[in-house]
């Protein structure tokens, strides 16, 4: 490209990739692209709005009513990884200068059972119980190793799993959440897809008590740009690729990935590893359409078809 007759060239590398990917351009092939496959955390405004809100969770000060969270959105939007990366700010410690364990995530059960949720609680602070104790000794255990451990939150991610069951056992499963949340005096959040305020709206003062944070699908707009310039700063690539300056190529890309995230992620990541192993060094249409990839949507439709 010429500007006023004088050739311009590609931005350096050392300005467009962040530290820890520009050590890997003098590596091989194969470590690049093992490199580009580890999972990773991006920050954007959304994400750092639901971040900013937990660490305001977190240092609430107990009273009787604690407020608490539903964060909500698409599946393959990011929610999991919002909640992962706040957890690991707030790593177990051995307890003697900070709390031991002050934020705990669980998965929802498959079913509303408040049985199989105690359980995967205990299980996961490491406590021994039989399945045979009541309902209400789990529950005060649960209550007392909190407190001794020092939890001051309880995340309870995929809660959408709790409508495979009758809307008498989504009132109950709920109902102990609100339990909890009395008893122990501290936030709980819930992670899920939209589908998850069914759940939350099974009783009004749950629904009050759970008050909703959506992860909307990215739009093309000035956010969906900036979030292009941050995924191409992460992918270790010799030449840059301008995906948020070129509008055919980031039309392409939100299309495809139907504004999801991680389908995003997902198609850059692919896109890169054959810009490297075909030598481009940089995400063109080409390499967009020769990673065989499929829309979420046509999957799902894929999918209900294999079923039949």
């Amino acid at each position: 490209m010429a500007k006023n007759g004088l050739k311009v060239k590609n931005e350096e590398p050392a300005l467009r990739l962040i530290p820890k990917s520009l050590e890997y351009l003098d590596k091989t092939d194969e470590e690049r692209i093992e490199y580009i496959k580890k999972e990773r955390f991006i920050v954007y405004p959304s994400a750092k709005k639901i971040l900013d809100k937990l660490e305001e969770l977190l240092i609430e000060p107990k009273k009787t009513r604690m407020p608490c969270l539903l964060i909500v959105g698409d599946s393959n939007n990011g929610k999991t990884s919002i909640v992962k990366k706040f957890y690991k700010s707030h790593m177990p410690t051995d307890g003697i200068e900070t709390d031991a364990v002050p934020v705990i995530i669980v998965q929802a059960p498959p079913r509303p059972d408040v049985a199989m949720f105690y359980d995967a609680i205990l299980d996961e602070i490491l406590i021994p119980f039989r399945k045979s104790d009541s309902l209400s000794r789990k529950e005060s255990e649960i209550t007392y190793y909190f407190q001794k451990l020092g939890t001051k939150m309880l995340i309870v991610d995929e809660i959408h799993n709790i409508l495979s069951g009758s809307v008498a056992r989504q009132k109950e499963f709920m109902n102990a959440l609100k339990n909890l949340n009395n008893r122990l005096l501290m936030p709980i959040v819930l992670v899920g897809i939209k589908e998850a305020l069914n759940a939350t709206n099974t009783d009004f003062q749950i629904s009050s008590r759970f008050k909703p944070m959506y992860l909307k699908r990215w739009n093309f707009n000035g956010e969906y740009r900036g979030l292009l310039k941050s995924i191409e700063k992460i992918l270790p690539l010799k030449k840059e690729s301008g995906l948020p300056d070129d509008n055919k190529l980031a039309e392409y890309i939100l299309e495809s990935s139907e504004g999801l995230l991680g389908e995003i992620i997902e198609l850059l990541n692919l896109s890169a590893i054959i810009a490297i192993g075909g030598g481009k060094e940089k995400i063109t249409m080409e390499d967009l359409k020769k990673t065989g990839y499929v829309m979420p949507s046509l999957r799902r439709s894929i999918n209900d078809l294999e079923a039949v």
